[in-house]
């Protein structure tokens, strides 16, 4: 009979005084889960601590309550994550790695919960709320907190392909043999931004974290499996994976393309912020805005469609927007809101979402994330390429391609990124372990 363990790993690079912050020379988290004759539970994993604020060096941001320092209220603690690696510990071969990760989330996050997951669970697990000032008041100026022992207690899981998947995953000497997980930090001033047209007392600002672990759960299969287990001299583990990809466009002509070098893609989808207001603390720089004018002017797709190989895929007709007949209409066209949806999770799965009518509307200035209810704009572009079998489309060999005509009048680059959701397949045994993609 299986017997399940829990655990709880401290950070292998854990300092002195069990606080780490991007600030102060610690960019990488990185846990063991070390080789054993044991099944990882993948979705029982979460990363776990306390979540602190500074406007500087020694001064807690709850000292200053007049401060504008605000931080995403759709991320919460998953902003200050930059990028996801999970790799084998044996053989140090990368399995999963998510680049952009808070960028991912900000995708994922808002079309798989619900306003009410936002103000609930989210909230108790990884300080998110469905609205910017609620956010700063409880998370970022840390009620009751003192500039020495304040702080915001998280226990939040960590979605990606691998962990999200239902498979236990091996970590036996003859399988993966252990896991490292490592969590690159985000910069500070990616984090943060101003809630007003000022940052000049935010230069100083940073984030830190202290007595973090991460707590899972591990199946050790009874004997007679595991015998059998560690008998094979091969074997395979199949999982999904999030791949990143980056571009800018600053045209009204916007033509992304890549090598995504992926044999089994279900879909792939992509949020956009304009390209100054990265690391810009005067604005949300983990925003997902339509594209937008200098001005703050919109600057709405009017035409889109999608290619493999330069021929139209899998929608053979370009997608023609309510604001191709009618430029002052400000709904966003619900063909562009059910294709990105779906090429995130599969649309008739969704069963609560925060995406809506409001939060995708077109605004008069969507510089500012904060002037959009129901947790901040939603808008992205997307589409999946395979709900039939679940096996995937092979761009191995072959460019995927996003076109795209849009209202771009003036120099104001969009950065777009861009996320594959595609099958993976590790092999393993004596010649080690591969990772096919």
């Amino acid at each position: 009979m299986a017997t399940q363990h829990n655990l709880e790993i401290v950070p292998s690079n854990v300092t002195s005084n069990s606080k780490i912050s991007y600030r102060n020379g610690n960019p990488v988290i990185q846990f063991i889960i070390g080789e054993q004759d044991a099944m990882l539970l993948g979705n029982t994993l979460r990363f776990t601590g306390d979540f602190r604020t500074f406007l500087s060096n020694g001064s807690a941001s709850s000292a200053f309550v007049a401060s504008p320092l605000a931080m995403s209220e759709k991320l919460g603690i998953y902003s200050t994550i930059d990028t996801l690696t999970i790799k084998s510990q044996k053989t140090g071969q990368t399995i999963e790695t998510i680049r952009h990760y808070n960028r991912f989330l900000s995708s994922y996050l808002p079309v798989t919960s619900s306003q009410q997951d936002n103000m609930g669970h989210l909230y108790n697990s990884a300080l998110i709320l469905p609205n910017y000032a609620a956010q700063q008041e409880s998370v970022v100026n840390i009620p009751s907190a003192s500039a020495t022992n304040g702080a915001n207690h998280f226990c939040c899981a960590l979605p990606c392909g691998l962990f999200n998947g239902r498979n236990p995953i091996p970590l036996m000497r003859e399988a993966i043999g252990g896991l490292l997980v490592e969590l690159h930090l985000a910069p500070d001033s990616q984090v943060f931004h101003s809630q007003t047209d000022s940052s000049a007392s935010l230069t100083d600002s940073f984030y830190e974290y202290s007595d973090i672990s991460i707590v899972c759960e591990t199946m050790e299969p009874d004997g007679a499996t595991m015998a059998k287990l560690k008998s094979q001299t091969s074997s395979t583990f199949e999982y999904n994976s999030i791949n990143a990809y980056y571009q800018t466009i600053n045209s009204a002509n916007g033509i992304i393309n890549f090598q995504l070098g992926l044999s089994r893609v279900l879909g792939v989808f992509a949020n956009i912020v304009p390209a100054a207001h990265i690391n810009n603390l005067l604005y949300d720089g983990l925003a997902t805005l339509y594209p937008t004018n200098t001005n703050g002017s919109s600057a709405p797709i009017t035409e889109l469609f999608f290619t493999r190989n330069g021929t139209k895929f899998p929608l053979d007709f370009n997608v023609n927007t309510i604001q191709d007949s009618d430029p002052d209409d400000t709904t966003i066209d619900p063909q562009l809101v059910y294709y990105y949806m779906d090429a995130i999770q599969k649309f008739a799965d969704i069963k609560r979402t925060s995406i809506n009518q409001v939060n995708t509307r077109l605004s008069d200035d969507p510089r500012f994330d904060k002037d959009f209810a129901d947790g901040g704009c939603g808008f992205g572009v997307g589409v999946a390429f395979d709900r039939i079998s679940d096996q995937g489309v092979d761009f191995s060999r072959v460019n995927f391609g996003i076109n795209m005509s849009l209202g771009l009048t003036d120099d104001s680059p969009q950065a777009f990124y861009v996320f594959a959701h595609a099958k993976n397949t590790l092999v393993f045994g004596q010649g080690g372990l591969q990772v096919m993609s």
